[in-house]
Protein backbone atom coordinates (compact mmCIF):
# COMPACT_ATOMS: atom_id res chain seq x y z
CA UNK A 1 0.00 0.00 0.00
CA UNK A 2 2.80 2.45 0.89
CA UNK A 3 4.65 1.67 -2.37
CA UNK A 4 1.43 2.18 -4.38
CA UNK A 5 1.03 5.61 -2.75
CA UNK A 6 4.63 6.53 -3.60
CA UNK A 7 4.22 5.31 -7.20
CA UNK A 8 1.53 7.96 -7.83
CA UNK A 9 3.98 10.79 -7.16
CA UNK A 10 7.52 9.41 -7.71
CA UNK A 11 8.83 7.80 -10.91
CA UNK A 12 11.39 4.96 -10.67
CA UNK A 13 13.51 4.36 -7.50
CA UNK A 14 11.97 0.91 -6.89
CA UNK A 15 14.58 -0.14 -4.31
CA UNK A 16 14.28 3.14 -2.38
CA UNK A 17 10.49 2.80 -2.26
CA UNK A 18 10.83 -0.78 -0.96
CA UNK A 19 13.27 0.19 1.78
CA UNK A 20 11.28 3.24 2.90
CA UNK A 21 7.96 1.36 2.92
CA UNK A 22 9.52 -1.45 5.01
CA UNK A 23 10.99 1.16 7.40
CA UNK A 24 7.59 2.88 7.81
CA UNK A 25 5.73 -0.43 8.23
CA UNK A 26 8.20 -1.61 10.88
CA UNK A 27 7.80 1.76 12.59
CA UNK A 28 4.04 1.14 12.85
CA UNK A 29 4.67 -2.39 14.18
CA UNK A 30 7.09 -1.03 16.80
CA UNK A 31 4.48 1.49 18.00
CA UNK A 32 1.82 -1.24 18.13
CA UNK A 33 4.17 -3.59 20.01
CA UNK A 34 4.99 -0.83 22.51
CA UNK A 35 1.30 -0.11 23.16
CA UNK A 36 0.62 -3.85 23.70
CA UNK A 37 3.47 -4.11 26.21
CA UNK A 38 2.21 -1.09 28.14
CA UNK A 39 -1.32 -2.52 28.15
CA UNK A 40 -0.21 -5.94 29.41
CA UNK A 41 1.95 -4.30 32.11
CA UNK A 42 -1.02 -2.26 33.38
CA UNK A 43 -3.36 -5.27 33.41
CA UNK A 44 -1.05 -7.63 35.25
CA UNK A 45 0.26 -4.95 37.57
CA UNK A 46 3.68 -6.61 37.53
CA UNK A 47 6.55 -6.59 35.07
CA UNK A 48 6.95 -9.57 32.75
CA UNK A 49 9.64 -12.19 33.28
CA UNK A 50 12.99 -10.94 31.99
CA UNK A 51 13.92 -14.01 29.93
CA UNK A 52 10.51 -14.30 28.27
CA UNK A 53 10.70 -14.17 24.46
CA UNK A 54 7.65 -11.89 24.28
CA UNK A 55 9.32 -9.25 26.41
CA UNK A 56 11.59 -8.00 23.60
CA UNK A 57 12.19 -4.30 23.05
CA UNK A 58 12.08 -3.42 19.35
CA UNK A 59 14.68 -0.85 18.37
CA UNK A 60 14.50 1.41 15.31
CA UNK A 61 16.59 1.29 12.15
CA UNK A 62 17.36 4.78 10.86
CA UNK A 63 17.81 5.26 7.11
CA UNK A 64 20.45 7.30 5.21
CA UNK A 65 19.52 8.20 1.61
CA UNK A 66 22.16 9.12 -0.97
CA UNK A 67 21.74 10.03 -4.61
CA UNK A 68 22.51 12.64 -7.26
CA UNK A 69 20.60 15.91 -7.27
CA UNK A 70 17.13 15.74 -8.80
CA UNK A 71 16.72 11.99 -8.24
CA UNK A 72 13.75 12.34 -5.83
CA UNK A 73 15.08 12.17 -2.24
CA UNK A 74 13.11 15.12 -0.87
CA UNK A 75 10.07 14.23 -3.01
CA UNK A 76 9.99 10.73 -1.48
CA UNK A 77 9.97 12.30 2.01
CA UNK A 78 7.26 14.83 1.09
CA UNK A 79 5.13 12.06 -0.42
CA UNK A 80 5.55 9.87 2.67
CA UNK A 81 4.41 12.81 4.81
CA UNK A 82 1.11 12.87 2.87
CA UNK A 83 -0.15 9.51 3.99
CA UNK A 84 1.67 8.33 7.13
CA UNK A 85 -0.63 8.48 10.13
CA UNK A 86 2.07 9.68 12.53
CA UNK A 87 3.56 13.18 12.89
CA UNK A 88 6.11 13.65 10.09
CA UNK A 89 8.44 16.63 9.77
CA UNK A 90 11.03 17.61 7.15
CA UNK A 91 13.97 19.52 8.65
CA UNK A 92 17.03 21.08 7.05
CA UNK A 93 20.55 20.32 8.32
CA UNK A 94 22.08 23.45 6.77
CA UNK A 95 20.54 25.76 9.40
CA UNK A 96 21.79 23.76 12.40
CA UNK A 97 24.75 24.79 14.57
CA UNK A 98 26.38 23.57 17.75
CA UNK A 99 24.67 24.61 21.01
CA UNK A 100 25.47 28.18 22.05
CA UNK A 101 26.20 29.56 18.57
CA UNK A 102 24.10 31.66 16.21
CA UNK A 103 21.74 29.41 14.25
CA UNK A 104 19.27 26.70 15.23
CA UNK A 105 20.03 24.07 17.84
CA UNK A 106 19.28 20.42 17.01
CA UNK A 107 16.35 20.59 19.49
CA UNK A 108 14.55 22.86 16.98
CA UNK A 109 13.87 19.71 14.87
CA UNK A 110 11.93 18.17 17.75
CA UNK A 111 10.10 21.46 18.33
CA UNK A 112 8.88 21.30 14.70
CA UNK A 113 7.72 17.73 15.35
CA UNK A 114 5.86 18.89 18.47
CA UNK A 115 4.19 21.66 16.46
CA UNK A 116 3.02 19.16 13.81
CA UNK A 117 1.71 16.89 16.61
CA UNK A 118 -0.15 19.92 18.11
CA UNK A 119 2.03 19.67 21.25
CA UNK A 120 0.83 16.15 22.00
CA UNK A 121 4.08 14.71 23.44
CA UNK A 122 2.86 11.10 23.21
CA UNK A 123 2.12 11.45 19.48
CA UNK A 124 5.40 13.31 18.82
CA UNK A 125 7.38 10.48 20.45
CA UNK A 126 6.02 8.10 17.79
CA UNK A 127 6.73 10.43 14.87
CA UNK A 128 9.15 10.42 11.96
CA UNK A 129 11.80 13.00 11.04
CA UNK A 130 13.44 13.55 7.64
CA UNK A 131 16.66 15.58 7.85
CA UNK A 132 17.56 16.92 4.40
CA UNK A 133 21.00 18.07 3.12
CA UNK A 134 22.82 16.00 5.75
CA UNK A 135 25.95 16.00 3.57
CA UNK A 136 26.38 19.73 4.35
CA UNK A 137 27.32 19.01 8.00
CA UNK A 138 30.50 17.08 7.19
CA UNK A 139 33.80 17.81 8.95
CA UNK A 140 35.57 20.76 7.39
CA UNK A 141 39.28 20.44 6.56
CA UNK A 142 41.61 20.89 9.54
CA UNK A 143 42.73 24.50 9.69
CA UNK A 144 44.58 26.64 12.18
CA UNK A 145 42.17 29.53 11.62
CA UNK A 146 39.04 27.61 12.62
CA UNK A 147 39.02 26.91 16.35
CA UNK A 148 35.69 25.05 16.25
CA UNK A 149 33.65 23.53 13.46
CA UNK A 150 30.25 24.71 14.75
CA UNK A 151 28.17 23.91 11.65
CA UNK A 152 29.91 20.65 10.74
CA UNK A 153 31.30 18.11 13.18
CA UNK A 154 29.68 19.93 16.12
CA UNK A 155 26.21 19.33 14.66
CA UNK A 156 26.97 15.63 14.03
CA UNK A 157 28.01 15.24 17.67
CA UNK A 158 24.88 17.05 18.87
CA UNK A 159 22.67 14.73 16.79
CA UNK A 160 24.25 11.49 18.08
CA UNK A 161 22.15 10.85 21.19
CA UNK A 162 19.00 12.18 19.57
CA UNK A 163 19.33 9.70 16.68
CA UNK A 164 19.94 6.75 18.99
CA UNK A 165 17.31 7.53 21.59
CA UNK A 166 17.45 9.74 24.67
CA UNK A 167 15.28 12.15 26.63
CA UNK A 168 15.75 15.62 25.12
CA UNK A 169 14.71 18.89 26.77
CA UNK A 170 12.97 20.97 24.12
CA UNK A 171 12.29 24.66 24.88
CA UNK A 172 8.54 25.17 25.04
CA UNK A 173 8.46 28.29 22.85
CA UNK A 174 10.99 27.02 20.33
CA UNK A 175 13.51 29.66 21.34
CA UNK A 176 17.01 29.03 22.67
CA UNK A 177 17.54 27.07 25.86
CA UNK A 178 17.23 29.29 28.91
CA UNK A 179 18.05 28.35 32.52
CA UNK A 180 14.66 29.62 33.73
CA UNK A 181 12.72 28.70 30.59
CA UNK A 182 10.19 25.87 30.61
CA UNK A 183 11.20 22.71 28.76
CA UNK A 184 9.21 19.80 27.36
CA UNK A 185 10.84 16.38 27.71
CA UNK A 186 10.69 14.16 24.61
CA UNK A 187 11.96 10.58 24.43
CA UNK A 188 13.44 10.00 20.95
CA UNK A 189 13.71 6.22 21.39
CA UNK A 190 10.76 5.57 19.05
CA UNK A 191 11.22 8.48 16.61
CA UNK A 192 12.36 7.20 13.20
CA UNK A 193 15.05 9.36 11.56
CA UNK A 194 15.57 9.38 7.78
CA UNK A 195 18.47 11.49 6.52
CA UNK A 196 19.14 12.43 2.91
CA UNK A 197 21.92 14.15 0.99
CA UNK A 198 23.45 14.42 -2.48
CA UNK A 199 27.02 13.63 -1.27
CA UNK A 200 28.68 15.37 -4.20
CA UNK A 201 32.05 13.80 -5.19
CA UNK A 202 31.55 10.80 -2.89
CA UNK A 203 31.86 8.61 -6.00
CA UNK A 204 35.50 9.70 -6.32
CA UNK A 205 36.22 8.35 -2.83
CA UNK A 206 34.50 5.05 -3.71
CA UNK A 207 36.45 4.86 -6.98
CA UNK A 208 39.72 5.35 -5.06
CA UNK A 209 38.83 2.54 -2.66
CA UNK A 210 37.85 0.14 -5.43
CA UNK A 211 40.85 1.23 -7.53
CA UNK A 212 38.74 1.14 -10.66
CA UNK A 213 40.67 0.63 -13.85
CA UNK A 214 39.32 1.86 -17.17
CA UNK A 215 39.23 -1.59 -18.79
CA UNK A 216 35.90 -2.82 -20.13
CA UNK A 217 32.75 -1.19 -21.46
CA UNK A 218 31.02 1.31 -19.18
CA UNK A 219 33.84 1.39 -16.63
CA UNK A 220 34.43 4.92 -15.26
CA UNK A 221 37.90 6.16 -16.21
CA UNK A 222 39.91 6.62 -13.05
CA UNK A 223 41.91 9.59 -14.29
CA UNK A 224 38.66 11.43 -15.06
CA UNK A 225 37.21 10.64 -11.64
CA UNK A 226 40.20 12.27 -9.95
CA UNK A 227 40.10 15.42 -12.07
CA UNK A 228 37.53 18.10 -11.34
CA UNK A 229 35.34 17.31 -14.35
CA UNK A 230 31.64 16.65 -13.85
CA UNK A 231 30.91 12.93 -14.06
CA UNK A 232 27.59 11.79 -15.48
CA UNK A 233 24.77 11.06 -13.02
CA UNK A 234 24.52 7.45 -14.27
CA UNK A 235 28.17 6.74 -13.36
CA UNK A 236 27.72 8.50 -10.01
CA UNK A 237 24.66 6.46 -9.02
CA UNK A 238 26.26 3.16 -10.10
CA UNK A 239 29.25 3.88 -7.83
CA UNK A 240 27.02 5.01 -4.93
CA UNK A 241 25.40 1.55 -5.02
CA UNK A 242 28.61 0.09 -3.61
CA UNK A 243 29.04 2.68 -0.84
CA UNK A 244 30.43 1.52 2.52
CA UNK A 245 30.77 3.17 5.92
CA UNK A 246 34.51 3.72 5.35
CA UNK A 247 33.74 5.88 2.28
CA UNK A 248 31.41 8.11 4.29
CA UNK A 249 34.03 8.44 7.05
CA UNK A 250 36.60 9.50 4.43
CA UNK A 251 34.01 11.97 3.08
CA UNK A 252 33.75 13.72 6.46
CA UNK A 253 31.04 12.05 8.56
CA UNK A 254 32.17 10.81 11.97
CA UNK A 255 32.06 7.01 12.59
CA UNK A 256 29.61 7.33 15.52
CA UNK A 257 27.15 9.21 13.27
CA UNK A 258 27.25 6.62 10.46
CA UNK A 259 26.97 3.78 13.00
CA UNK A 260 23.50 5.03 13.90
CA UNK A 261 22.28 4.44 10.33
CA UNK A 262 22.08 0.69 9.73
CA UNK A 263 20.40 1.20 6.34
CA UNK A 264 22.51 2.96 3.69
CA UNK A 265 20.44 3.45 0.55
CA UNK A 266 21.52 5.01 -2.76
CA UNK A 267 19.02 6.35 -5.30
CA UNK A 268 19.59 5.90 -9.03
CA UNK A 269 19.93 8.77 -11.50
CA UNK A 270 16.84 9.12 -13.68
CA UNK A 271 17.07 7.72 -17.21
CA UNK A 272 15.76 9.48 -20.33
CA UNK A 273 12.57 7.36 -20.35
CA UNK A 274 11.94 8.15 -16.69
CA UNK A 275 12.37 11.89 -17.32
CA UNK A 276 9.70 11.66 -20.05
CA UNK A 277 7.43 9.97 -17.49
CA UNK A 278 8.20 12.66 -14.89
CA UNK A 279 6.91 15.28 -17.35
CA UNK A 280 3.42 13.81 -17.73
CA UNK A 281 2.62 10.81 -15.50
CA UNK A 282 2.82 11.58 -11.74
CA UNK A 283 -0.03 13.34 -9.92
CA UNK A 284 1.90 16.61 -9.71
CA UNK A 285 3.70 16.20 -13.05
CA UNK A 286 5.34 19.32 -14.50
CA UNK A 287 3.29 19.05 -17.69
CA UNK A 288 0.07 18.95 -15.65
CA UNK A 289 1.18 21.98 -13.61
CA UNK A 290 1.76 24.11 -16.71
CA UNK A 291 -1.47 22.87 -18.32
CA UNK A 292 -3.32 24.05 -15.19
CA UNK A 293 -1.59 27.47 -15.36
CA UNK A 294 -2.65 27.90 -19.00
CA UNK A 295 -6.15 26.57 -18.29
CA UNK A 296 -6.71 29.48 -15.88
CA UNK A 297 -6.59 31.75 -18.97
CA UNK A 298 -8.77 29.34 -21.03
CA UNK A 299 -5.79 28.32 -23.15
CA UNK A 300 -4.89 24.71 -23.98
CA UNK A 301 -1.31 23.44 -23.78
CA UNK A 302 -0.25 20.52 -25.97
CA UNK A 303 3.04 18.59 -26.01
CA UNK A 304 3.95 16.24 -28.87
CA UNK A 305 5.63 12.91 -28.03
CA UNK A 306 8.83 13.83 -29.87
CA UNK A 307 9.02 17.16 -28.02
CA UNK A 308 8.81 15.40 -24.64
CA UNK A 309 11.65 13.11 -25.68
CA UNK A 310 13.80 16.08 -26.76
CA UNK A 311 13.12 17.92 -23.46
CA UNK A 312 14.26 14.81 -21.56
CA UNK A 313 17.44 14.62 -23.67
CA UNK A 314 18.23 18.28 -22.91
CA UNK A 315 17.67 17.67 -19.19
CA UNK A 316 20.09 14.70 -19.29
CA UNK A 317 22.82 17.04 -20.58
CA UNK A 318 22.18 19.53 -17.74
CA UNK A 319 23.02 16.76 -15.22
CA UNK A 320 20.58 18.12 -12.60
CA UNK A 321 18.01 15.31 -12.82
CA UNK A 322 14.31 16.15 -12.77
CA UNK A 323 15.06 19.74 -11.65
CA UNK A 324 16.48 20.47 -15.12
CA UNK A 325 13.07 19.83 -16.69
CA UNK A 326 11.45 22.87 -15.05
CA UNK A 327 14.27 25.15 -16.25
CA UNK A 328 13.78 23.95 -19.84
CA UNK A 329 9.98 24.32 -19.71
CA UNK A 330 10.26 27.84 -18.27
CA UNK A 331 12.54 28.85 -21.15
CA UNK A 332 10.17 27.34 -23.74
CA UNK A 333 6.97 28.86 -22.36
CA UNK A 334 8.10 32.32 -21.17
CA UNK A 335 7.06 34.14 -24.38
CA UNK A 336 3.72 32.32 -24.49
CA UNK A 337 2.98 33.15 -20.85
CA UNK A 338 3.79 36.80 -21.62
CA UNK A 339 1.35 36.91 -24.58
CA UNK A 340 -1.58 35.04 -23.03
CA UNK A 341 -2.86 37.63 -20.48
CA UNK A 342 -3.69 40.13 -23.30
CA UNK A 343 -7.45 39.73 -23.72
CA UNK A 344 -8.34 39.44 -27.40
CA UNK A 345 -11.46 38.23 -29.21
CA UNK A 346 -12.29 36.54 -32.50
CA UNK A 347 -9.43 35.28 -34.64
CA UNK A 348 -6.87 37.04 -32.45
CA UNK A 349 -7.89 35.03 -29.36
CA UNK A 350 -5.19 32.58 -28.27
CA UNK A 351 -6.73 29.11 -28.38
CA UNK A 352 -3.71 26.92 -27.61
CA UNK A 353 0.05 26.71 -27.24
CA UNK A 354 1.85 23.77 -28.86
CA UNK A 355 5.30 22.44 -28.00
CA UNK A 356 6.74 20.35 -30.85
CA UNK A 357 10.25 19.43 -32.09
CA UNK A 358 10.83 22.89 -33.62
CA UNK A 359 9.85 24.56 -30.34
CA UNK A 360 12.36 22.54 -28.31
CA UNK A 361 15.23 22.40 -30.81
CA UNK A 362 18.10 19.96 -30.42
CA UNK A 363 20.49 19.32 -27.53
CA UNK A 364 23.11 21.76 -28.85
CA UNK A 365 20.87 24.53 -30.26
CA UNK A 366 17.75 26.24 -28.81
CA UNK A 367 14.32 26.00 -30.39
CA UNK A 368 11.81 28.70 -31.29
CA UNK A 369 9.71 28.32 -28.11
CA UNK A 370 6.01 27.52 -27.78
CA UNK A 371 3.87 27.96 -30.91
CA UNK A 372 0.83 30.15 -30.27
CA UNK A 373 -2.34 29.08 -32.15
CA UNK A 374 -5.02 31.77 -32.54
CA UNK A 375 -8.73 31.49 -33.37
CA UNK A 376 -11.43 29.04 -32.30
CA UNK A 377 -10.66 25.36 -33.04
CA UNK A 378 -7.04 26.15 -33.93
CA UNK A 379 -5.68 23.21 -31.89
CA UNK A 380 -8.02 20.69 -33.55
CA UNK A 381 -6.96 21.95 -37.01
CA UNK A 382 -3.28 21.70 -36.05
CA UNK A 383 -3.67 18.14 -34.73
CA UNK A 384 -5.60 17.08 -37.86
CA UNK A 385 -2.86 18.51 -40.10
CA UNK A 386 -0.06 16.79 -38.20
CA UNK A 387 -1.97 13.49 -38.26
CA UNK A 388 -2.37 13.73 -42.06
CA UNK A 389 1.31 14.61 -42.44
CA UNK A 390 2.39 11.60 -40.32
CA UNK A 391 0.05 9.33 -42.30
CA UNK A 392 1.53 10.52 -45.62
CA UNK A 393 5.09 10.01 -44.32
CA UNK A 394 4.19 6.48 -43.14
CA UNK A 395 2.61 5.68 -46.53
CA UNK A 396 5.72 7.00 -48.30
CA UNK A 397 7.97 4.77 -46.22
CA UNK A 398 5.79 1.73 -47.02
CA UNK A 399 5.96 2.54 -50.77
CA UNK A 400 9.76 2.92 -50.59
CA UNK A 401 9.97 -0.47 -48.85
CA UNK A 402 7.83 -2.10 -51.54
CA UNK A 403 10.01 -0.57 -54.30
CA UNK A 404 13.14 -1.98 -52.62
CA UNK A 405 11.58 -5.45 -52.42
CA UNK A 406 10.48 -5.36 -56.09
CA UNK A 407 13.94 -4.20 -57.26
CA UNK A 408 15.57 -7.05 -55.31
CA UNK A 409 13.10 -9.51 -56.87
CA UNK A 410 13.94 -8.22 -60.35
CA UNK A 411 17.68 -8.63 -59.71
CA UNK A 412 17.07 -12.20 -58.49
Amino acid sequence: MIVQGLDKFVIGQTQAKKVLSVAVYNHYKRIYHGSLQKGSGVESGTASVEDDDDNVELEKSNVLLMGPTGSGKTLLAKTLARFVNVPFVIADATTLTQAGYVGEDVESILHKLLTVAEFNVQAAQQGMVYIDEVDKIIKKAESMNISRDVSGEGVQQALLKMLEGTIVNVPEKGARKHPRGENIQIDTKDILFICGGAFVDLEKTISERRQDSSIGFGAPVRANMRSGKVTSAAVTSSLLNSVESSDLIAYGLIPEFIGRFPILLSLLALTEDQLVQVLMEPKNALGKQYKKLFQMNDVKLHFTEKALRLIAQKAMVKNTGARGLRAILETLLTDSMYEIPDVKTGDDRIDAVVIDEESVGSVDKPGCGGKILRGDGALENYLAKTKCKEQMEADGQILEGEDDVSSKAMSM
